[in-house]
């Protein structure tokens, strides 16, 4: 696994990142041209005030990511994503050092699993609203393989298929491990 992550480490990770039992949030500077788009991605559509942005670099979920990465491509196709997650403040730390977990989820009008937007005024919205003013968007990659329409029966997607998607593909529901990485966490205040 070290030989993947040292291969593959993304190029504007630290170097401290490299080890396999660590994870390391690196706060990016509101004059970072990246804070700056990311900030209007989300304040853009409705306004959101960001008070920070962080990289997440955690060598070990992202060789995971990797790994699962390559299985798909060896299927055919797959296609990388990057979709929002909006969660709780108080759940992140669970999440850059263990990933999301399907077994968590709260809102499943389109299948049972972890739900990712391409919107995030669209994740916004529907998050639970026991996640309180305190929040944040998670941008994430997302492995797309085949996808079905979902529903909120649906425990697993049929056999073949990888993803459910729902509301005109404003919503993708995942059910396997190491299919997403989160990558930036955005901290807001939602009115």
């Amino acid at each position: 696994m070290e030989n993947i992550i040292s291969r593959f480490i993304p190029c504007d990770w630290s170097p401290a990142s490299v080890c396999l039992k660590s994870c390391h949030l690196v706060e990016l500077s509101t004059d970072d041209s990246l804070y700056q788009a990311l900030q209007l991605m989300v304040s853009g559509p409705f306004n959101k005030g960001v008070r920070k942005i962080v990289r997440v670099e955690n060598s070990y979920l992202w060789a995971q990511y990797l790994l699962r990465k390559e299985e798909y491509e060896t299927k055919g196709q797959v296609r990388e994503l990057e979709l929002y997650h909006d969660t709780a403040e108080s759940n992140i730390t669970s999440i850059v050092e263990t990933n999301f977990d399907w077994r968590r989820a709260s809102r499943v009008k389109f299948g049972q699993g972890v739900s990712f937007s391409p919107s995030p005024k669209y994740a916004n919205t529907h998050s639970a609203r026991s996640n309180g003013k305190d929040r944040a968007f998670i941008l994430a990659k997302v492995l797309v393989n085949v996808e079905q329409q979902g529903s909120y029966s649906m425990k697993l997607p049929d056999p073949g298929y990888d993803t459910t998607v729902g509301n005109c593909r404003n919503v993708y529901v995942k059910y396997y491990d190491d299919e997403f990485y989160p990558k930036y966490i955005i901290y807001y205040e939602s009115g």
